[in-house]
C-alpha cells in the first residue's frame, strides 16, 4: 500500500471520468443520489430541501403547505457526517415525478437506521402502497419488504430475512434485473453480502405519475419511517459486479460501516490512518464485469491501468487534511511546501492480496485552487512506506 500526498498536479481532467458515487456512473444511469452532508437546506435543524447530486435534478423537498412534516438534520451523526432523522409520526420528503424515476431495474443502495422498530416503516416509495413501481419498508422484525406492482396488476411484495434493519447504521442494495427484458430478478444486499434472491417471471414493474416519497409512502397512516438516513443512490439499471464492489466500498468507508463480503478497501481503517473520504475505485472481476474509469466526489481520477485483471481493483481515498501548504514541514529538499491531505490506495484483489493493475494514468482537478504555476508542482510518493514525505524523491509531472 502506497501513500501519496498531493503536491504536483496534473490539470487535463477528460470529460469521461465518472463522477458517480464511488466514480461509478453518470447522470445518464445514476438518476438519484441524496447524501445528507452536502445539498440540505434548513430552517434551524428543519429540512427544507435535499438537492440531487446526479446531474437530473430530482431533489427532495417537504410537502407544499405542510411545514410542520419536516425531517431533522442532524450533524456529524455517522463517522462524522450529517444524516437525515424522521421522526415516525407525519416527516417526509417528496422528489416529483420524472421520467428519470420510473424504473423497471434498478440498482438502488441505501444508508440508513431504525431508532425505533415497527410495522410499515417506509424508507421510501414511488407510488401508493398498494401500487408502488418500487418501494421498500421495513416490519417490526427489521426484515425488508420489496414491493413491486407489476404490468398486469399484481402486488409482489416478498420479504427479507429478519434483522437487516436496526438501531445502527447499515448498508442495504436492492438490485432488480430484467432478464431478456421480462423476467426480472431481485436480490438484496446487506453489508456487501447476498441476503435475499428470487426470479419473478414476468413481473415488470409498473410505471406511475406519484412523486417519489422518502420516509413515506402514500397510503394508510402509520407508514411514516421512524429512523434516519444518511445517503440514498437509485441507478436506472442494475451495476455489474465490479461497480457494485466499488459503490459499497465507497459507502461502507465514508459511514464506518461493517462490510461482511468485498471489504476491499481497508485504508479507512484506524491502523492505516482513516483515509475515509471521497472513496473511489477501479476494478474488474471477469472480460464483461469491469470499471476502468473514476473519479467520484473528489480530486483525483484514475483510469487507464495497463495490467488490470479479473479480480483485480485500485481504489483510493483520503484522510480530510487541508487542501493547503501553509506550515507544513515533511518536506523532501528544494520543496516549499505540501498539502496536508494526503491519499491512500488499496491494490489488491477479492480476497485482499496484494497485486499489481501495473501502469495507470493520474489527474487531478485544481479547479478554484490557484495561484499556480504548474512547473512548480511536484508529486510526493510515499515509496518506503513509513508514513514520511521527507526522505522521497519529488516527481516532476507531465502538463
Amino acid at each position: 500500500m502506497r501513500v501519496f500526498a498531493s503536491i504536483a498536479l496534473l490539470l487535463d481532467l477528460l470529460a469521461s471520468a465518472q463522477n458517480g458515487p464511488g466514480g461509478v456512473g453518470t447522470a445518464a444511469n445514476n438518476v438519484l443520489w441524496l447524501t445528507a452532508n452536502q445539498g440540505v437546506t434548513t430552517s434551524g435543524p428543519l429540512v427544507n430541501a435535499w438537492t440531487d447530486r446526479s446531474g437530473n435534478a430530482n431533489n427532495a423537498a417537504f410537502r407544499v403547505g405542510q411545514p410542520g412534516q419536516r425531517p431533522v438534520l442532524v450533524g456529524t451523526s455517522q463517522n462524522g457526517y450529517a444524516t437525515i432523522d424522521f421522526d415516525g409520526v407525519d416527516d417526509q420528503l417528496q422528489v416529483p415525478d420524472n421520467a428519470t424515476l420510473d424504473l423497471n431495474q434498478w440498482d438502488l443502495f441505501m444508508v440508513g437506521a431504525v431508532d425505533a422498530a415497527k410495522n410499515n416503516n417506509a424508507w421510501f416509495a414511488k407510488g401508493t402502497n398498494t401500487a408502488p413501481n418500487y418501494a421498500m419498508w421495513s416490519p417490526s422484525s427489521g426484515a425488508l419488504q420489496l414491493p413491486v406492482y407489476d404490468i398486469f396488476g399484481l402486488l409482489s411484495s416478498p420479504t427479507t430475512i429478519a434483522g437487516l434493519t436496526s438501531t445502527s447504521f447499515g448498508l442495504v442494495e436492492y438490485s432488480n434485473t430484467a432478464i431478456l427484458g421480462i423476467f426480472p430478478s431481485r436480490n438484496v444486499y446487506s453489508q456487501g453480502a447476498t441476503v435475499y434472491t428470487d426470479a419473478s417471471l414476468l413481473q415488470l414493474p409498473q410505471a406511475n405519475n406519484q412523486p417519489l416519497r422518502i420516509g413515506n409512502v402514500q397510503g394508510p397512516a402509520g407508514w411514516n419511517l421512524n429512523g434516519d438516513l444518511a445517503e440514498l443512490i437509485f441507478y436506472n439499471s442494475p451495476l455489474n459486479q465490479a461497480q457494485r464492489i466499488i459503490v459499497s466500498n465507497y459507502l461502507s468507508a465514508k459511514y464506518a460501516l461493517p462490510h461482511t463480503t468485498g471489504n476491499l478497501y481497508v485504508q479507512d481503517d484506524p491502523a492505516n490512518g482513516n483515509h475515509d473520504h471521497d472513496v473511489a475505485g477501479i476494478g474488474r472481476t471477469s472480460t464483461s464485469a469491469l470499471h476502468t474509469d473514476a473519479r467520484g466526489t473528489g480530486i483525483v481520477r484514475i483510469y487507464g491501468a495497463t495490467g488490470l485483471a479479473n479480480n483485480e481493483f485500485l481504489l483510493w481515498g483520503h484522510q480530510n487534511g487541508t487542501v493547503g501548504t501553509w506550515g507544513s514541514i515533511d518536506l523532501p529538499a528544494g520543496i516549499q511546501g505540501r498539502w496536508f491531505r494526503e491519499w491512500r490506495v488499496s491494490e489488491v484483489n477479492q480476497s485482499g492480496a496484494a497485486v499489481d493493475v501495473g501502469a495507470v494514468t493520474m489527474d487531478f482537478d485544481l479547479t478554484g485552487i490557484s495561484p499556480i504555476t504548474a512547473s512548480d508542482i511536484r508529486l510526493l510518493v510515499d515509496m518506503d512506506n513509513d508514513g514520511s514525505f521527507a526522505d522521497e524523491i519529488p516527481i516532476l509531472l507531465r502538463f
